[in-house]
């Protein structure tokens, strides 16, 4: 190490080169320089949210639902209910806005207009048979009523339509439904927020006193979330600048604030340009990782610089005392680091895209994390002068006036206390968390414990609409249920229609099951339509011929798009919708397992299967059993290898242990809480365990190495003990402050995606922060463990 560290201070000149040239390589590919003086992007990394990378795209369910949303739909689907507050729907105000709504929307970019349906469109059909004849006219087309006569025409046909009232019309009349699909692959060229706009112009214009237009669904809920891009971008600058305020209140100097600030700045440079050459896009959503990363290679900054100026004071001088930083520190914080890389490594567990390109981004961002701040920093400091205040601190606490200070009194006195009665009640109290957090942890749930949107507010006007949607008209948490066959013509076979009935039957009866919905429940309103509407011939024909061949006659009836929600063109595959009071856990849970229940002991159809799963819920579905089969592994795979790290670089198994039980024990505590608060396992939440491990060990390793020196200098570990509470202790507060403090202004972000990952990566540092003051010295001064205390 002595050797490494003067070949970097001897050719310190090149080294810095390099790094500044790198540096501006991975600018330019960030930044366009030409965009400051025209009109032309500045940022070239494409910043933005694709919904295929939140889902888990080798799961059965996802592959399922990426091979019937253009089929049947649904995956980018806006439902849009109007309401009014006074009266009901049916007025010709109301219904001119329902036929505007329709008819604008089939100039929306990307629309497939063959999947808009509404009460104000043609093909909504009103279907009449009186004495041999058919009658099938439009419910409403192409005008509203005109006349009283005309309006209480339409109201009787709604209310004796199935099809209709309750589906597009509330039970109450007080609201309407209307719902339209877009081509996923027209609406990625053009960008969700074009669409978004889109709707939220046509919401403005049609809400007023009386009405109001809930929009929900996939394009507007991505609208939303690009939308609020610019209000993530502002939450980084104050949190930036609120780590420098920071920074300089506790270092009370200008290299104090510097150092760190250049060192993740550059950090971060290198990582984005990392990702611009992988050819990957920042999420806005995952905006907390890499901030944090960023974080972290300051935080190795803030490590270097107070033991930098430590040995000016030895020293007096800066290139020796950066050389001396090196062959310190070196060695500790390549553990660190690996630790760190190792951490976030696992999140890649879990099958989902944007969680794998964010794992594999940080953990290449190791190598610039382990240059900028092992070998950089120190450089740095090796040209900048020293700052005088930081000198004057430690020359005071180098005099024994080190008790003049709040924070060298505070743990001065913690120190002594804990080499004294207080070991034991820090193992104590620590001991009875870690049994009370594992007995709440045990109750934590996987998936969302909101109706809505999981990524915004509860109090944001897209999960308002959505929930008013939901509790309505319960469109908005499908669950796609295919029956499958393997020719054309499966789905007009009589047994087919059959078995489609029973299924329906069947999970009608379940709990939190709102209805369902399939092509063989609309055949006997059909058929009682086609007999004068005589309620004695509402049922599903007998005779196997009859009911194929009044399947076809209803589908061929209808004008093109009718029936595409439910039945492909060639009778191959049928959608059967299972609609759900929403998508919490236990509903998706009870629900999924009731179908697989249902498939497992019904009698296959011969020459078909069923297909799960899709929509809302399937995706809910499949996103929640991802989550659950890799969280155990990545907990137990993450301490694991952070005890293996710990116990090479210290070689010692004690060491391993007494480094992982405050990890464990931060983690089980987060998990308790998230348990008593309701907040879920998600793809948001996912990475917490890990990365807070991986992030959090560092306080344990610096700590420790420490507390080696210092036994070494002083030979009684008591000392050691105290020493180092009171010099690396108030480090580990700085740093544990400024990563808190950097956090946790994302909970002001309009993203509650953002917020949870911001709070809860806080609270597991805050936690580790504390296992490493505490915990970690006190079980030492109890067990007295070898790699400590030396061979006698």
């Amino acid at each position: 190490m002595e050797k490494f560290a003067d070949f970097i201070m001897r050719k310190r000149v090149y080294f810095l080169l390099i790094i500044l040239v790198i540096t501006l390589y991975f600018l330019y590919l960030l930044i366009n320089p030409w965009g400051f003086f025209t009109s032309a992007k500045i940022f070239k990394l494409r910043v933005d949210t694709d919904f295929a990378d939140l889902l888990p795209q080798n799961h059965s369910y996802i592959k399922i639902h990426n091979k019937i949303r253009n089929t049947f739909g649904g995956a980018n689907q806006i439902i849009i209910m109007v309401q009014v507050r006074d009266g009901d729907i049916f007025n010709k105000e109301t219904l001119t806005k329902v036929k505007q709504i329709s008819e604008r929307l089939e100039g929306f970019p990307a629309v497939d207009r063959y999947k808009i349906r509404s009460i104000a469109l043609s093909k909504m059909k009103y279907f009449k048979f009186t004495s041999g004849t058919m009658d099938i006219s439009p419910l409403m087309f192409p005008h509203v009523p005109r006349t009283q006569e005309e309006m209480e025409e339409l109201r009787r046909k709604i209310y004796s339509e199935g099809r209709y009232y309750g589906p597009y019309v509330s039970w109450d009349s007080k609201k309407t439904m209307i719902m339209v699909d877009f081509f996923e692959e027209e609406l990625g060229e053009i960008g969700y927020d074009v669409v978004f706009r889109k709707l939220l112009k046509l919401q403005g214009e049609m809400e007023d006193e009386n009405h109001i237009i809930n929009i929900a669904g996939e394009p507007m809920h991505l609208g939303y979330i690009k939308h609020h891009n610019r209000d993530v971008v502002n939450i980084l600058i104050i949190t930036i600048l609120a780590v420098a305020i920071v920074l300089f209140c506790f270092y009370r100097s200008l290299q104090g604030l510097v150092i760190p600030l250049i060192s993740g700045v550059v950090s971060g440079i290198w990582g984005l340009g990392i990702m611009a050459l992988l050819g990957y896009h920042l999420d806005p959503l995952i905006l907390v990782l890499p901030f944090l990363i960023s974080m972290m290679t300051a935080r190795h900054g803030m490590q270097k610089l107070v033991r930098y100026t430590e040995e000016y004071m030895r020293v007096g001088n800066n290139r020796t005392a950066s050389r001396n930083v090196i062959v310190a520190m070196f060695t500790a914080g390549i553990t660190g680091i690996v630790t760190d890389s190792f951490g976030i490594a696992l999140v890649a567990i879990a099958a989902i895209p944007i969680l794998r390109q964010i794992s594999l981004v940080c953990v290449l961002w190791t190598i610039p994390t382990l240059i900028i701040a092992l070998i950089f920093t120190p450089i740095l400091l090796s040209f900048i002068p020293v700052s005088r205040r930081l000198v004057a601190q430690f020359e005071k606490r180098k005099k024994g006036e080190s008790a003049s200070g709040l924070s060298d009194r505070v743990l001065t006195k913690l120190g002594n206390g804990i080499v004294g009665r207080g070991r034991w009640y820090v193992s104590a109290f620590s001991l009875a968390l870690i049994l009370v957090s594992i007995g709440y942890a045990r109750n934590i749930q996987v998936g969302d414990f909101f109706p809505g949107s999981s990524i915004l507010w509860p109090w944001h006007r897209y999960n308002k609409d959505a929930m008013r949607i939901t509790t309505n008209m319960p469109y908005l948490n499908p669950l796609y249920v295919v029956m499958e066959g393997e020719e054309g013509g499966f789905i007009a076979e009589a047994d087919t229609l059959r078995e489609m009935n029973r299924f329906r039957r069947f999970m009608s009866k379940q709990d939190r099951v709102m209805f369902v919905s399939t092509i063989a429940d609309k055949l006997p309103g059909f058929l009682m339509a086609s007999n004068e509407d005589n309620p004695d011939w509402y049922h599903v024909p007998k005779e196997d011929n009859v009911l194929s061949f009044l399947y076809r006659h209803m589908v061929y009836a209808g004008e093109p798009g009718t029936w595409d929600r439910y039945v492909e063109p060639r009778d191959m595959m049928s959608n059967m919708i299972i609609y759900c009071r929403d998508k919490m856990p236990r509903t998706v849970e009870a629900i999924v397992a009731q179908v697989k229940n249902y498939i497992a002991n019904s009698s296959q159809i011969k020459g078909g299967k069923y297909l799960l799963a899709g929509g809302a819920v399937g995706v809910q579905a499949g996103v929640r059993e991802e989550i659950a089969a890799a969280q155990t592994l990545n907990l137990t795979l993450a301490l694991l290898g952070l005890f293996i790290f710990c116990t090479i670089n210290f070689r010692s198994f004690v060491a391993g242990f007494i480094l992982t039980i405050p990890l464990f024990m931060s983690n089980m505590v987060t998990f308790a809480l998230m348990a008593a608060y309701s907040i879920g396992l998600t793809v948001n939440t996912y990475p917490i365990s890990s990365i807070g491990i991986g992030l959090g060990v560092d306080y344990g390793i610096y700590f420790v190495s420490r507390l080696l020196e210092e036994k070494k200098k002083v030979g009684d570990l008591n000392t050691a003990i105290i020493n180092t509470i009171t010099s690396n202790g108030k480090a580990i507060i700085i740093i544990a402050t400024t990563l808190t403090v950097g956090l946790i202004f994302w909970l002001f972000s309009p993203l509650k995606f953002q917020a949870e990952m911001g709070a809860l990566f806080a609270l597991v540092l805050f936690l580790n922060m504390l296992g490493a003051l505490l915990l970690i010295p006190s079980m030492i001064a109890i067990i007295k463990p070898k790699f400590v205390m030396g061979k006698k």
